[in-house]
């Protein structure tokens, strides 16, 4: 005794340094944590961004794109010399095109030789004005090299700002190089976008060719170098990760510390960049930091002087102790002794029943045995084996089944469909064989779904095997993803269909089709086409009771001898904040010191259930029905946050109990466990729609999960 109270002593003196040690460990990592999710922030706002930039960018650079074509078109099969003597005309029809747009500066049209025959900007030009020597001019004479961006120039006539180009080769009606059309853009026109972004005035945008040449940028502060050089950051960067990444360096010029990300320009040889200074960011997490401290400093105050006056009340409380245990210790051993008289006649008539039990079964095993010959026992391992495939095909159709009924557990996340269609490629390829050629189709700007990524996976490649077999003879899979809208007439079309912002993604190929007959019925389950033992009907069902269960539509078109599209559609993903939570919550996360109370007839299963909470650090009750809960609830019902109950109890059954402790105590969390399914359990009436349970075979992950859920979960 005196041990104990000797280990009871040294563990509250080690809770009195632990009541400061944990919060400081738990402070640190929650300091770590938040820390990398305040930086994961700011590379989504930069994302954001680089989207923002990169949708301005291209339709300023299509539409000098376009004003290019128009001029190439306006002197198509001209030679210069005709060129020339129209040059008052041309100058004002490339005027108007100029005018047309406020990014273009100018307009010009060169000669196989450099000499400009005519612009936009003035008429006439001066005789003999030579513009061989700049970039965009050579760049275009050894070869086609499409549209060329050039560098940042001074202009040769007026006091014009500086500017750069793009332009595009002057073709011969043998092909041959004919010159230069060059259109002049303003730099000031990005930068003044850019202005306009950097609300916080802590933002860094540029655009820059992928050698490293600056176009323009955001803001400008002193000499800042024309070019990059080959080991700036940006460029070491576009040689491992060239469609776009991200990275944080510290600038020469001012000293800033910056988090970068970049992202090419499609169909340019130009760089996107957007940028925040670091020290921003670290600003963000010091102050999200110190509102924690506020409340953390009293909290650690307060514990540490509750365990101290802990462990002096316990002190005399154990001296007090220590005079009683004298006193009773010979009424204990009496009244022990007799215990142990009980205690044995007991024992003894429950073991001789339990041996009862154990001999007669031991002893029909042990005559069936004798009765067997050798050779049927040789044949054992082979019905075990035969029994478990057919368990594992049980499963199998289960899972389907579930899917279809829209009842499996799904682990929705925030994603985007191209890149996880992007990423199954290689698997659809091996799985299609060599005579089915798959094209991907993805359009830019996709919208986010929220999917779970694995049964998504599944469902794709689901459809792609069904393709395979309506092509026995090779074809063509095509699967396209785009941003979709079902407005209000489509959506009263179909009883379960929302109007609203979806993801598309189309599944297409050239195999032998089917009548609007069979259509109707393919995603009804066991409905199948194929031959006996060929299939079981439940592929199109498990993509039909994914979909609906992700909140989605799924339509199917099809005609004999033309091929097959089943579109799914999936409901766009807006809430960015909730993924950042989501991405944060682990199975794993420890109990905050709440009390459950177990209640479950099974003695293995409840003390399975009971030893799974004590190891993740809960405090835990247990009781074998409903009656031994009430009693429990009735002592210690103020601190009980969950009852985690079976359905089928002896007696008073499990939502009974739970009505009773809720009308006693609103506030505690119910939890069911159940053997039979969701579905089941609610057609029987046991259980109210909206409950939440928890289905048996329990695994230590499912519960520590589902158990946090409720807790978690808002009043």
């Amino acid at each position: 005794m005196q041990s104990t109270q000797d280990a009871a002593i040294r563990m509250l003196k080690v809770l009195l340094a632990a009541s400061l040690l944990l919060p400081l460990a738990l402070f640190a990592y929650a300091a770590s944590l938040s820390y990398r999710s305040t930086f994961k922030a700011a590379d989504e706002r930069i994302d954001r961004s680089l989207e923002i930039l990169h949708e301005h960018a291209l339709k300023m650079f299509q539409s000098v794109e376009f004003t290019t074509v128009a001029v190439e078109d306006m002197i198509r099969d001209l030679p210069d010399a005709e060129i020339k003597r129209n040059e008052q005309d041309l100058h004002l029809r490339l005027k108007k095109l100029e005018d047309a747009l406020e990014v273009v500066e100018s307009i010009w049209v060169i000669g196989r030789t450099g000499d400009a025959l005519v612009t936009s900007f003035t008429y006439p030009l001066p005789v003999a004005m030579s513009l061989a020597d700049r970039d965009y001019f050579r760049a275009h004479r050894p070869t086609d090299v499409g549209s060329y961006v050039g560098e940042i120039v001074m202009p040769r006539l007026g006091d014009g700002q500086p500017f750069f180009s793009l332009s595009r080769r002057r073709h011969s009606g043998s092909g041959e190089f004919n010159g230069v059309i060059e259109t002049s853009v303003s730099p000031q026109d990005f930068q003044n976008f850019y202005a306009r972004m950097n609300s916080s005035g802590a933002n860094y945008y540029a655009l820059v060719r992928n050698d490293g040449f600056f176009l323009a940028r955001y803001p400008v502060s002193g000499e800042i170098p024309d070019r990059l050089g080959e080991r700036a950051a940006l460029r070491q960067g576009i040689v491992s990760s060239p469609e776009s990444g991200k990275y944080t360096v510290v600038a020469q010029l001012d000293g800033i510390e910056r988090r970068i990300g970049y992202r090419k320009l499609v169909g340019y040889p130009v760089y996107l960049l957007a940028g925040i200074e670091t020290s921003v960011v670290r600003a963000e997490w010091l102050s999200g930091m110190a509102a924690h401290l506020i409340f953390g400093i009293p909290a650690t105050a307060f514990l540490f002087g509750i365990t101290a006056l802990t462990l002096q009340r316990t002190r005399r409380l154990y001296a007090e102790s220590k005079r009683r245990e004298e006193a009773e210790d010979a009424l204990r051993h009496a009244q022990k002794m007799e215990a142990i008289g009980q205690l044995t006649g007991g024992v003894a008539h429950d073991f001789n029943n339990l041996l009862t039990v154990i001999i007669g079964n031991l002893d029909i095993a042990q005559r069936q045995l004798k009765s067997e010959t050798l050779k049927a026992g040789s044949k054992l391992e082979g019905f075990v084996k035969n029994a478990m495939q057919g368990a594992r095909r049980a499963a199998s159709l289960t899972s389907r089944l579930l899917a279809f009924s829209r009842r499996q557990p799904l682990d929705p996340k925030p994603l985007k469909a191209d890149r996880l269609v992007r990423g199954m490629e290689d698997l659809i390829h091996q799985s299609l064989g060599e005579t089915i050629e798959v094209e991907v189709v993805n359009s830019g700007g996709l919208w986010r779904i929220e999917a779970d990524p694995v049964q998504l996976e599944a469902t794709i490649l689901n459809l792609a095997i069904n393709s395979r077999d309506a092509m026995p003879n090779g074809g063509k899979l095509t699967i396209e993803t785009s941003n979709a809208f079902l407005d209000e007439q489509y959506a009263r079309q179909y009883a379960d269909v929302s109007a609203g912002q979806y993801v598309q993604i189309a599944v297409t190929d050239t195999g032998t089709g089917m009548g609007p007959e069979i259509a109707d019925k393919a995603f009804e389950p066991f409905f199948t086409t194929k031959s006996a033992g060929q299939g079981t009907g439940l592929g199109l069902s498990q993509v039909y009771g994914f979909v609906k269960q992700s909140g989605g539509h799924v339509t199917i078109y099809s005609e004999p001898g033309e091929g097959t599209t089943v579109k799914l559609y999936l409901p766009r993903f807006f809430s960015e904040a909730r993924e950042e939570a989501e991405a944060e919550v682990s199975v794993g996360d420890a109990a905050a010191g709440e009390t459950i109370l177990v209640v479950e007839d099974d003695d293995e299963v409840r003390a399975y259930v009971t030893e799974i909470l004590r190891g993740l650090k809960y405090c835990v009750f247990d009781a074998r029905d409903a009656s031994g809960a009430l009693d429990i609830f009735e002592k210690h019902g103020n601190k009980i946050d969950l009852l985690l109950t079976d359905v089928v109890l002896p007696g008073m059954n499990g939502r009974q109990l739970a009505d009773e402790i809720a009308a006693r105590q609103a506030n505690v969390k119910i939890l069911y466990m159940t053997g039979y399914s969701r579905n089941a359990i609610v057609h029987q009436g046991r259980l109210n729609p909206g409950v939440d349970v928890i289905q048996k075979p329990l695994t230590q992950e499912s519960l520590a999960a589902k158990i946090r859920e409720v807790l978690e979960r808002g009043g």
